[in-house]
């Protein structure tokens, strides 16, 4: 390369550029040559913007309505919260397996009204529902639960196991959901960010987030760019922006991989303006006044503490600058545990999602959270509601889906995907059902049910794996989330 009276960098005439020296003479970056080691481009492509995944995220991720993932890590108590029904929407014979006593002894403890928008039918015991309560600002609690649907599937699952394809993230990749800057966000080194498998395929591995500043990092220039200061980076950023396309790409492809010719090419702007101002990002919820309190964070909250860490993975989904994100809640592998032992984890997902809810509300956004576990557990049978869980119970597990619009135009008049069993002595999730005995095909119908929330459905067939999985007719049972245009 040599530089014009202009300074603009023009492709080197001859043999391409390969060594340090060469590089240098030809004036790509002649304001810090002196500080580049060999190999600067492949450090260049490493150590950039959002340095997780890719670089220089250009998501689309502004069109679609923030999803959180919540996985109950070890089978909780899901069948004991919301009561699973049969096809005909009816109440089983019993739910002594499950910890509920006989129908004729539960239906006088079920409760509808006071929270969902769409009125599922809830344990009045049910930790879960409670927590959702607690984890809601008084003043807006029934404002935000007035305009949140609430939708559970009965699945069988295996207990105890990472091994169920409950992870929606890949499918959510292929629709086009990915973060402005960064990528998706997880709290699980494993590279899927929630210790379940991934449906259908692999998506790129999340940042994992245990510490607010792992977010803010992940945004610096690093390793041994980092010795740069501020306007080194500034000027480093602006002389591949100076370059023409075809020379970026030429570059690109001479140094190797898409990374790099993300960074040289087309998000060289947004570099340029990331690097001159980081501190302009809206990274960091304590800068949110009415979003910290939801989360009761303040100046002397440990940024590694579990509030401030979820509310930072929340906020940054909410304002689009990360893709989807996974949060697991350990501990819930508590067969042999007490009721009330039982109850206090459960009310602690409950609290967690009231959380996320209330985030949506006082931001003004939609969202959609998912909660799914491995398994989940039963009791002894037993007529009398709310005994002690002593045992896994894969059979009766399920997934939970919520939906806030802000808007209020949603509905999901049916509560439920699939149905019990019609076997009075079952009391497990009928698996001869589309998606009540497969866990990957259950997460397609989370995804499709995420998609027709945020009217988005016209990108289904566009997706090969999961166009295959249902027709139309077998879309038209599992769809609940209604109401958007496409």
């Amino acid at each position: 390369m040599k530089n014009d009276n202009n300074n603009k960098p023009k492709l080197y005439h001859g043999r391409k550029p390969v060594t340090r020296r060469e590089f240098l003479a030809s004036g790509a970056i002649p304001m810090m040559s002196y500080m580049i080691p060999a190999g600067l481009m492949t450090t260049f492509a490493k150590a950039g913007i959002a340095q997780a995944q890719e670089l220089c995220k250009i998501g689309e991720s502004a069109k679609f309505p923030p999803i959180v993932n919540i996985n109950a890590n070890g089978g909780w108590w899901v069948a004991g919260n919301n009561i699973f029904l049969t096809e005909g929407r009816e109440l089983l014979p019993s739910y002594g397996r499950n910890g509920l006593g006989s129908a004729a002894n539960l239906v006088s403890q079920i409760v509808k009204t006071g929270h969902f928008k769409n009125q599922p039918p809830f344990y009045s015991g049910s930790g879960f529902l409670a927590g959702v309560q607690t984890g809601l600002v008084a003043n807006s609690a029934q404002a935000a639960l007035a305009k949140t649907n609430f939708v559970s599937m009965p699945l069988q699952s295996q207990n105890d196991s990472d091994t169920n394809k409950l992870a929606p993230f890949y499918l959510l990749q292929k629709a086009g959901l990915s973060g402005k800057i960064l990528p998706n966000l997880g709290t699980t080194d494993n590279g899927i960010g929630i210790s379940n498998a991934s449906a259908f395929g692999m998506s790129p591995a999340p940042l994992i987030v245990n510490n607010v500043d792992n977010i803010v990092n992940a945004l610096g220039v690093a390793d041994r760019l980092a010795q740069l200061n501020q306007v080194q980076k500034t000027n480093l950023f602006k002389a591949s922006q100076a370059m023409s396309v075809s020379q970026a790409r030429k570059l690109a492809s001479l140094t190797g991989g898409s990374l790099l010719d993300r960074l040289l090419g087309q998000a060289n702007a947004d570099n340029t303006k990331l690097i001159e101002n980081p501190s302009g990002l809206d990274l960091d919820p304590i800068n949110n006044a009415a979003f910290s309190a939801v989360w009761g964070l303040n100046n002397n909250t440990p940024k590694n503490s579990a509030d401030y860490v979820n509310a930072s993975m929340i906020y940054n989904a909410i304002n689009g600058n990360c893709g989807a994100v996974g949060i697991e809640v350990g501990g819930c592998d508590y067969h042999g545990s007490t009721l009330a032992q039982t109850i206090a984890k459960d009310n602690e997902i409950g609290t967690l999602t009231g959380k996320i809810l209330q985030s949506f509300h006082a931001m003004g956004s939609p969202g959609f959270i998912v909660i799914n576990t491995d398994g989940s557990v039963g009791a002894p049978p037993s007529d009398i509601p709310g005994t002690d869980p002593t045992a896994d119970r894969g059979d009766s597990s399920g997934i939970y889906m919520m939906y806030y619009d802000p808007t209020d135009v949603v509905q999901a008049p049916d509560s439920q995907v699939g149905h019990m069993k019609n076997d009075p002595d079952a009391e497990a999730a009928d698996d001869k059902f589309l998606v009540g005995g497969n866990a990957e095909i259950a997460t397609a119908a989370v995804f499709a049910n995420f998609l027709s929330a945020a009217g988005k459905m016209n990108l289904w067939t566009s997706i090969p794996e999961t166009n295959r999985t249902f027709d139309s007719l077998q879309l038209e049972k599992i769809l609940k989330f209604h109401g958007k245009a496409g």
